[in-house]
């Protein structure tokens, strides 16, 4: 199959590496081929035709290629300055001094930010060539005029060459968050407010899911996943800034809206007496219905989109306007009221019958005690009486037998 023109033309390389590389081997035979030496020629050529009137080139020659070259070099500089619209000639002249040199190259320690240096604005502003000292817990994302760069994690004297520059500096600690307030309107229309939502989250790992749940397994100190880091930089939701701009939202702001709208989709599919309502069947039942929701394979799963792994989050308190409050608690408090009414009614019944039956149950067993302790009794003259005395007798033990403690001695008859 024949290549056309045009992916010749793609594939050939017009610039090799020596002139357009930048590293400082490659920049130090450049400043020696280009300055020192034809320098050198120069203050040769002057020496030879002072002492032997003798000379190799013509010094026109060498002149005009100084100043062919000093205005290279000054088209460069101001060729940076106009295209990154700099005010001063000062960072273009340094830039151009490292790129083209290879010289005074700088290096720069990261960790939350890019600190403080003279090579700075440098840097942030154009790119690279750098060298990049990363601290644990953070890397750096760089990209090129056409594509992602390259992902530099902890460690010293990283180069980042001048095809790149610094696009993003992600954290990979546990990250905090907090919203103080969600408003949302329940299935019946009524607004539905929730404070003090708190949550944890980090860079998506896929050992999270398996590998670190086991306490027990010694895991990466700052696990991160490269799919996520490229997730979270370039599928990351946009808004409109105060300036009417379109501006990719931070990170917070991602997790932010991700579990703001768990929450409205919970409210909104529930009537505002489910979820302000006082619960019987557990504590907190609203609360930790909500919770769970956050840990389903579809939640996470679009947290995965967002390169995000929800660590940990609290639902905050549910509650309502002020008013629409009262009616409820109103209505709670007829509907409390006549319940505890009513069980206080039913146990009162219950006590009076149970002690109606007790006592029924008393007087016939002391009818019953009676007429066995008669059986066998011889009655003589004084029948009536004798039975009078043999009745009050008996009672009279009978009331002492109740009222006796299961350790006495019982009385004999």
């Amino acid at each position: 199959m024949k290549t056309n023109f045009r992916e010749k033309m793609n594939n050939i390389h017009l610039a090799p590496k020596p002139l357009l590389g930048d590293g400082m081997g490659i920049g130090l035979a450049r400043f020696f081929i280009l300055i020192v030496l034809p320098f050198g020629l120069l203050i040769t050529n002057v020496v030879a035709s002072w002492v032997y009137n003798f000379t190799f080139l013509p010094g026109q020659i060498l002149l005009a290629y100084f100043f062919l070259m000093i205005s290279a070099f000054a088209t460069s500089v101001y060729y940076i300055k106009d295209i990154y619209n700099e005010p001063f000639d000062l960072i273009p002249f340094k830039y151009f001094m490292i790129c083209f040199f290879g010289l005074i190259t700088p290096r720069l320690h990261i960790n939350r930010e890019v600190e403080d240096s003279s090579w700075q604005d440098t840097v942030e502003k154009i790119g690279g060539p750098a060298y990049l000292d990363v601290d644990p817990g953070y890397i750096v994302v760089t990209e090129s005029l056409t594509a992602p760069g390259k992902i530099y994690e902890k460690g010293k004297r990283q180069f980042m060459s001048r095809h790149e520059r610094i696009y993003k500096i992600i954290d990979l600690h546990q990250q905090e968050g907090s919203i103080p307030l969600v408003k949302a309107n329940s299935r019946d229309g009524l607004q539905v407010i929730v404070e003090n939502i708190k949550f944890n989250y980090r860079i998506w790992d896929s050992r999270w899911d398996g590998l670190y749940k086991d306490p027990t397994v010694t895991r990466k100190p700052y696990p991160y996943s490269k799919q996520a880091v490229f997730n979270l930089i370039y599928k990351s939701p946009t808004q409109v800034n105060d300036q009417q701009e379109i501006v990719p939202m931070s990170w917070e702001e991602i997790v932010k809206g991700s579990v703001s709208g768990l929450i409205k989709g919970y409210v909104t599919n529930r009537n505002l007496d489910d979820i302000i309502a006082p619960h019987t069947s557990g504590d907190n039942t609203v609360r930790d219905e909500i919770r769970a929701q956050a840990y389903e394979p579809g939640f996470k799963e679009k947290m995965k989109d967002n390169g995000t792994y929800l660590h940990w989050w609290d639902p905050g308190e549910f509650s309502s306007q002020k008013d629409v409050e009262d009616q409820f608690y109103s209505n709670w408090s007829v509907k409390v009221n006549s319940e505890i009414k009513i069980n206080k009614a039913h146990g009162t019944a219950q006590t009076m019958a149970l002690d109606e039956m007790g006592r029924a149950e008393a007087e016939a067993e002391l009818l019953m005690t009676i007429i066995n302790a008669m059986d066998g009794i011889n009655l003589k003259k004084d029948k009536i009486e004798t039975l009078q005395n043999l009745i009050l007798l008996r009672t009279a033990q009978v009331i002492k037998a109740l009222n006796t403690k299961p350790d006495e001695e019982l009385p004999k008859p």
